[in-house]
């Protein structure tokens, strides 16, 4: 390719294409800039840089103008490197912008295929801002070349190429769909390949084996607490600044103690406790709409076996085979006969309708509490009691709860059973009363394995293994470090921040959870039968035996999500290795998968590594591994975490702590003993706050379907994956979430409770909320 001699007159211009009168969510900055063209270059290059993010919630638009772009083509290249080219503007910060500037080069410089992107202050002090580098398209001899940066770029000492606030010193851009690195011709480009990771892991070294904020058994994590990304300012704001951090928690509650009882006298004012602070703190009227729903009806039984199909927990459900020397044994006995509509045990477990959730991970764990004197005025244990549940699926096709295990093994209390009472029962009689209570200490034992196994073990921890292994051995140049970049984009820093905020000296969790205090024994107790093969959705959904379950909706659209997401990650699969012996080549990505099992697990003490691979060698391995990969951070995440505040701020429904042990055997249960044993006000409302802030999505958020009247940005425009074919594989993914919204929406017709919470348009790509 080349380039003509003729030159025209140089100029300099501003287009704005903004209106006076546009909203600031719409404007959009270019401004145009054109250097005079010596006489010995002659080829024009005109370089077209994006900086900024678009969040439709902005209502201002914010400029970066503290500095100048200085841009190389082909860096590292001995004869075809440009000089560096300054590019000069106001640029688009937390709102998209794109400046334009031509420049006349030697033809020598001829076909980008790598730019290098720094950044300098004009100030003789350092500036105070990053600017988000999107990405820059450079048209030369009448074509287009893409260089997708999406990165944070801060002001550096020329002299030192070492990260500065956070940030790389400079980017390294690939041009194009990305090549896997034995595919690689250019020796200029391998440099840039190499330096690219070298300034990386750099920045993100692996913790080291004994670090004092790491439980026993934890997966690896990275070991500084400075990674600049577009959600960490967002994630200081929402949990600083927006009623949720500690500090803001101690205003509020300095304002409450002495001003809230210390009981209620019935379940119905914690109702009306969520509607107050709902229009105290500012909280979405439709949230606790949702909340309130679920306070209506939340003691029915259909409605708490609805609840372990389709609320925050949903995906521990398993069958029961046999209850012989099981734990259930010494409780069926006495299993009345209405509770299965007069089949006897041995029936239905043969018709596969008895299920049970169990909560082992809180086995060992010692009661909490220590907080509670500084929170609440007085000393208070909080009791962590392993509770058990069984269910049954009725003719209705309704799953119910039969049988409650209470077992407070830390006070050496043996095991007790409780069972529903007949349909007829009066709720205030006495058997009622029994169950009500027993179903308390399930939903206790709920909200906190949920809390802190199924939520920030699964969906925090082991998706941040990934992230950091993919950014230390994925140059930015790897076709797969593209495809999941969208999605491990805010997994680090949201880390970092959340280590601090809930698992530091005075964590967040121990404020209101009974296990609390003790989280490094519940992790450990998680962590030891956590496998690899459990990531792997259709495989787990067998495994538990639930394939079959009726009105498990959580089942159904997460299905939906693995395949589809399973085809677009095929197709970007094939587009990069043509062959098996391509992903035994690339040695990127062999790297990537055994630091993910060494750093992340083996050297910890995971039995057999957790079951993760120390090498793939075949496509449908890959795809398998990259599918789960993607489905854990984005889907699985969202079903686990969206709806929390909708069933677990009503306390009575799923206290976070019990401040009374369990009842015995043989106890007269009453309705004072009830709301004795739930937390007190100032508690219940710390879950409360803590669980809206967790559940609602951050105006950083990106989905997988935008929804425009809702201010949701999507995919589009979010992917580093821009050749065409690539492109066309991502719009087939869009298409395939679009019909899954549509058969969502058909199916939430006129029901009491919508579950749309795998809406593809509620479903963050990411980690950033």
């Amino acid at each position: 390719m080349g380039c003509g001699a003729s030159v025209e007159k140089d100029y300099i211009s501003i287009d704005s294409s903004s209106s006076s009168n546009a909203t600031p969510q719409k404007q959009r900055q270019k401004q145009r800039q054109i250097s005079e063209p010596p006489s010995n270059e002659i080829c024009p290059y005109t370089l077209l840089l994006q900086t900024g993010s678009y969040y439709p919630q902005q209502n201002t638009i914010n400029r970066w103008h503290e500095g100048s772009v200085f841009i190389t083509i082909n860096p590292y290249a001995e004869e075809t490197e440009s000089k560096v080219l300054e590019v000069k503007g106001s640029f688009g910060s937390d709102s998209e912008g794109t400046v334009t500037a031509d420049f006349w080069l030697p033809p020598n410089v001829g076909e980008p295929q790598l730019v290098k992107i720094a950044i300098k202050s004009k100030f003789s002090k350092i500036t105070k801002d990053p600017l988000f580098i999107r990405r820059i398209t450079i048209l030369y001899d009448e074509a287009k070349y893409h260089f997708p940066a999406k990165n944070y770029l801060f002001p550096h000492n020329e002299l030192q190429d070492k990260p500065t606030n956070g940030c790389l010193p400079f980017l390294l851009v690939r041009e194009g769909a990305g090549k896997l690195l034995h595919q690689e011709t250019e020796n200029f480009v391998i440099k840039a390949r190499n330096k690219d990771l070298e300034m990386t892991r750099s920045m993100l070294p692996w913790n080291g084996p004994n670090v004092e904020e790491r439980p026993k058994l934890f997966p690896g994590f990275a070991g500084k607490q400075e990674v600049r990304s577009e959600v960490t300012e967002n994630f200081n704001k929402k949990f600083s600044n927006n009623k949720a951090g500690l500090m803001a928690l101690t205003n509020i509650l300095d304002d409450l103690l002495g001003v809230l009882p210390d009981t209620f006298s019935k379940l119905e004012e914690y109702a009306a406790f969520i509607r107050h602070n709902g229009d105290e703190q500012g909280w979405s009227k439709s949230a606790v709409h949702r909340a309130l729903k679920v306070a209506k009806v939340c003691e029915d039984d259909e409605e708490m076996g609805r609840e372990m199909l389709c609320g925050p927990n949903s995906g521990v459900i398993r069958k029961v085979e046999t209850v012989g020397d099981s734990r259930w044994e010494s409780g069926v006995e006495k299993l009345p006969e209405y509770v299965l509509e007069g089949r006897s045990l041995e029936e239905v477990i043969k018709e596969g309708r008895i299920f049970e959730i169990t909560h082992d991970y809180l086995i060992g764990v010692p009661h909490g509490g220590k907080s509670s004197k500084l929170l609440t005025g007085e000393k208070q244990t909080w009791y962590v009691v392993p509770a058990d549940c069984m269910f049954y699926v009725k003719n209705n096709k309704k799953l119910v709860p039969i049988m409650i295990r209470l077992e407070n093994k830390t006070d050496g209390s043996k095991p007790t059973f409780w069972y529903p009472p007949k349909p007829e029962t009066d709720k205030k009689e006495h058997e009622n009363l029994r169950w009500l209570l027993a179903k308390l200490y399930f939903g206790s034992a709920e909200v906190n394995t949920q809390t802190l196994c199924t939520l920030y073990a699964r969906a925090h921890t082991v998706n941040e293994v990934f992230a950091v292994a993919a950014y230390r051995n994925l140059a930015s140049a790897h076709p797969i470090f593209r495809l999941l970049q969208p999605h491990i984009q805010g997994v680090i820093p949201v880390q970092l921040q959340a280590r601090k905020f809930l698992l530091g000296k005075n964590s967040v969790f121990s404020k209101f959870l009974s296990a609390g205090d003790n989280v490094e024994v519940v992790f450990d107790n998680y962590f030891k039968t956590f496998n690899y093969r459990d990531l792997i959705f259709p495989e787990e959904i067998k495994k538990r035996g639930v394939e079959d379950l009726p009105g498990y909706l959580y089942r159904e659209d997460s299905l939906r999500h693995w395949y589809l997401l399973e085809k677009y990650v095929t197709d970007m699969v094939d587009l990069s290795y043509p062959a098996d012996e391509d992903i035994k080549e690339d040695i990127e990505i062999q790297n990537f998968i055994r630091e993910v099992v060494d750093e992340g697990y083996r050297y910890r003490g995971f039995p057999d590594s957790a079951g993760f691979p120390r090498s793939i060698s075949s496509k449908e391995n890959m795809i398998e591994y990259l599918t789960a990969i993607i489905f854990n951070i984005s889907t699985y995440r969202a079903a686990i975490n969206s709806d929390t505040f909708t069933y677990y701020s009503f306390t009575p429904n799923a206290p976070s702590s019990l401040k009374l042990p369990p009842p015995k055997q043989d106890e007269i249960v009453t309705m004072e003993r009830i709301l004795n044993s739930l937390p007190v006000p100032v508690i219940s409302f710390i879950a409360m706050d803590i669980f809206y802030h967790l559940s609602t999505p951050s105006s950083q958020n990106k989905f997988y379907l935008g929804e425009e009247s809702e201010g949701k940005v999507g995919m589009e425009g979010e992917v580093m994956t821009l050749a065409p074919e690539q492109r066309e594989v991502v719009e087939r993914l869009e298409s395939g979430m679009r019909e899954l919204k549509r058969e969502v929406e058909r199916r939430n017709e006129g029901v009491y409770f919508k579950y749309d919470v795998l809406s593809p348009d509620n479903v963050p790509i990411t980690l950033q909320d």
